[in-house]
C-alpha cells in the first residue's frame, strides 16, 4: 500500500515516520522547500524525542519528502495533516485544508479510487464539506483525529489509547477495511477502535481537548481560593484524584495551558456552539480562566516586589510544556512579555536547545517585541541563568528541576525567592535552604 501525507508539521511528520515504521511506502508532501530538503537529509525540523532517529532509519528507503503533489496519483491513501490555526474571529482557519483539497482535485484521476483521511483538527461538518468538493471523484473521506501529546508524541503514535475513525456510510466496508489494515498492529494489541460517522468523530476530538482544558481551569480557579484561605491545592488535587470518577490527570494547578491544541480548540468549539445558537457557558469560562491565570500569577510577583523596574528574573522553562520546542501559546513567553513591559531584565532557560533557539528567533524577528532591546537573555546553562537574580520563576513542569543542585543555586542568586508557576519543586527542601517559596494555591 502506498501512502501520501500532506503537511509535515507535528502531526504530519509523526504520521509519515510512524507509517514508514509500520512498513508502508510513504511520501510526505509540504510546500516548504527548505523543510523538505532538510527532511530528505534525515534532519528533523522540530524537536520530539525519538523522531529524528526514526526519520534517519527510513529516509530514502520507504520514506521520502517532496513539494510536488504528483506522488498522490499512485497513492492508495492520502492523509491530510495541514494546520488549522485560529482565525481572527476564533474559528478554525481551514484555508490550508481546502487548498490541499484543491491540489488533490487537480492531480488525481476521477476514476482512480482513493481514501482521503483528515487527521487535522477540523470543526464538525468539515469532512462532509470535503466530500462535497470531491463529489465527482471516486474517493471515500475518513475522519481520523489525532490525540498526540507534544513531548511524548512518538510514544503516543505507537501506543494510542484509542483509534477514532469516522465514515460517511458505515455500511460501506471498503474504507473501513483499508483503515483497519493501516492500523492493523493496534488491532492486534486490542486498542479500542471507535467506528462512527463523520460528525461524531470530529466532535470527539474537540470534546476531549475541551474537557481536559476544563479540568485544568477548574483546578486553577480553585488554586486562587486556596491562596486566600491557606489551603494546599496539591493536597486538594491529590485527594480529588483518588476518586476514580474524577481521576488524577490534568489536576495540577499552574499558570494555565498553552500549546497548539487546547487554546485554539477551545475557542473553535465555542464558535461552533455559537454558530448553532447555543451559549457555551462552561467552555467560555474555561477559556476565560485560562486567559486570566497568567495575569493573576504576575500580580503575585508584583505584589511581592512592588516596583519591578530594573529587577532581574530567571525564567526557567520557555516552551509550553516539557520536552518540546513548541512556543505556541507558551505561558512562559506570555509572562516574559509582561515582565519586560514592566522594565525587568529576564534571563531565560529551557532544557531543550531548540526551544532556546526558537525563543531567540521569536524576539529577533517579531518587530512588536523590538523595544525590549537587551533586557532579555536566553542562556544555555541553568546555573548561569540564576546567577545574581532577584527571583526565580518556574514556568514549565520539568521534574529535572528537583535534581538540580539547589544549594549551589542558593549561593548564586541575589535574593532567595522562588515563584513556582507549576508547583513542581520540593518545597520542604527549598525552604530549608532559605528560599521564600510562592506556588500556585499553596
Amino acid at each position: 500500500m502506498k501512502i501520501s501525507v500532506i503537511g509535515t508539521g507535528y502531526v504530519g511528520l509523526i504520521q509519515a515516520v510512524g507509517l514508514a515504521e509500520f512498513g508502508f511506502n510513504v511520501v510526505g508532501i509540504d510546500i516548504d522547500e527548505t523543510k523538505v530538503k532538510q527532511l530528505n537529509k534525515g534532519k528533523c525540523p522540530l524537536y520530539e524525542e525519538g523522531l529524528e532517529e526514526l526519520l534517519k532509519k527510513h529516509i530514502n528507503k520507504n520514506l521520502t519528502f517532496t513539494t510536488s503533489y504528483e506522488p498522490i496519483k499512485d497513492s492508495d491513501v492520502i492523509f491530510l495533516c495541514v494546520g488549522t490555526p485560529q482565525d481572527r474571529d476564533g474559528n478554525a482557519d481551514l484555508r490550508f485544508l481546502f487548498s490541499a483539497v484543491e491540489k488533490i482535485k487537480e492531480t488525481i484521476s476521477k476514476d482512480d479510487y482513493k481514501v482521503i483521511v483528515i487527521k487535522s483538527t477540523v470543526p464538525v461538518g468539515t469532512n462532509r464539506k470535503v466530500k462535497e468538493l470531491l463529489s465527482e471523484y471516486n474517493v471515500d473521506v475518513v475522519s481520523n483525529p489525532e490525540f498526540l501529546r507534544e513531548g511524548i508524541a512518538v510514544y503516543d503514535f505507537f501506543n494510542p489509547e484509542r483509534i477514532v475513525l469516522g465514515f460517511e456510510n458505515l455500511k460501506n466496508k471498503k474504507p473501513i477495511k483499508i483503515m483497519e489494515s493501516i492500523y492493523y498492529c493496534f488491532k492486534e494489541k486490542n486498542i479500542p477502535f471507535v467506528i462512527t460517522n463523520w460528525e461524531t468523530a470530529e466532535l470527539i476530538k474537540y470534546a476531549s481537548n475541551a474537557f481536559l482544558a476544563t479540568k485544568l481551569s477548574f483546578i486553577n480557579e480553585l488554586a486562587k481560593l486556596s491562596d486566600k484561605v491557606g489551603a494546599d491545592i496539591k493536597t486538594v488535587s491529590y485527594a480529588m484524584g483518588l476518586d476514580p470518577r474524577i481521576g488524577n490527570k490534568f489536576l495540577n494547578a499552574g499558570i494555565g495551558y498553552g500549546g497548539s491544541c487546547f487554546p485554539k480548540d477551545v475557542k473553535a468549539l465555542i464558535k461552533q456552539f455559537e454558530n448553532n445558537n447555543i451559549d457555551p457557558i462552561l467552555i467560555k469560562a474555561t477559556d476565560k480562566v485560562n486567559e486570566e491565570q497568567i495575569k493573576w500569577f504576575f500580580e503575585k510577583i508584583k505584589n511581592y516586589y512592588g516596583d519591578l523596574n530594573g529587577k532581574v528574573f530567571a525564567v526557567l522553562g520557555l516552551a509550553f510544556k516539557p520536552n518540546t520546542d513548541d512556543l505556541r501559546e507558551s505561558r512562559a513567553i506570555k509572562l516574559i512579555d509582561i515582565l519586560l513591559e514592566e522594565g525587568t531584565i529576564v534571563k531565560g532557560f529551557d532544557y531543550v536547545k531548540k526551544a532556546r533557539e526558537n525563543t531567540i528567533n521569536m524576539y529577533k524577528f517579531d518587530k512588536t517585541k523590538a523595544f525590549y532591546g537587551y533586557n532579555l537573555y536566553i542562556l544555555d546553562d541553568l546555573y548561569e541563568t540564576v546567577k545574581d537574580v532577584d527571583g526565580i520563576i518556574i514556568t514549565v513542569e520539568y521534574d529535572r528541576f528537583n535534581k538540580e543542585d539547589w544549594e549551589k543555586i542558593a549561593n548564586l542568586v541575589k535574593e532567595k525567592v522562588i515563584f513556582d508557576g507549576r508547583n513542581i519543586l520540593n518545597v520542604e527542601k527549598i525552604k530549608k535552604l532559605g528560599f521564600r517559596y510562592h506556588g500556585v494555591g499553596r
